[in-house]
């Protein structure tokens, strides 16, 4: 007795070559979306930035005794000394970044990273609640303020 078609096992690993490739298809284009999407919308500008804001606001803290900057041109008048996000481009960095000026550095110093948006992105895509700029800017806004 001859089989005249493939058996129920051939059927059965045609259909799983099937389902892998659609699902390799669909992984491929997806990540290619994402990638479009990341480059469009500027999100890894954006998260770089935000994490260099991190560190220049923690810097201009500490060059002017605890205080905390009023405005963009308080920034952008620090100088450069060779740290590893200079020169720094503001004009990008205003495009993607919101900084509350009128932030208290007492409240700001008894936040946790998760509850800090002083300095924060303008579309957030990214939790920087980890980011180690963010703990170290905390730290020094509290090393001023039990200072005092």
């Amino acid at each position: 007795m001859s089989q005249l078609g493939p058996g129920p096992s051939e059927q059965v690993n045609f259909l799983r070559k099937v389902i892998l490739t659609i699902c390799l298809v669909l992984a491929v284009m997806l990540s290619i979306f994402a990638s479009i999407y990341r480059l469009q919308k500027g999100v890894d500008a954006q998260n770089q930035s935000t994490r260099v804001m991190f560190s220049v606001v923690g810097r201009y803290v500490e060059d002017h005794d605890g205080v905390w900057p009023k405005s963009w041109e308080d920034l952008e008048s620090l100088p450069e000394i060779g740290e590893w996000y200079e020169p720094i481009n503001y004009e990008l960095v205003k495009a993607h970044v919101v900084i509350n000026f009128d932030a208290s550095v007492e409240e700001l110093s008894k936040q946790v990273p998760a509850e800090f948006h002083a300095i924060d992105a303008i579309n957030p895509v990214f939790d920087f609640a980890k980011d180690p700029r963010l703990d170290q800017l905390i730290k020094i806004l509290a090393k001023y303020q039990n200072a005092e």
